[in-house]
């Protein structure tokens, strides 16, 4: 089928599929934000890694 007549044709989504698409919508943004909080929290532990053996006061160990 042509290009053209693909546009011509417009099909609209169903309510089922709509909410489809949501819940995968909904899925990829939270697998976003989840992925931030770890890149997040593992680049906080890379960068302060090295001082996280000593204390500011005192020579206990964390």
């Amino acid at each position: 089928m042509a290009f053209h007549v693909l546009l011509r044709e417009r099909m609209q989504a169903t309510f089922i599929q709509k909410v489809i698409i949501c819940a995968v919508a909904g899925f990829a943004a939270a697998c976003l934000i989840q992925w931030g909080k770890v890149f997040v929290e593992g680049a906080d532990k890379a960068l302060n890694g090295g001082y996280e053996h000593r204390t500011v006061m005192g020579s206990e160990k964390k």
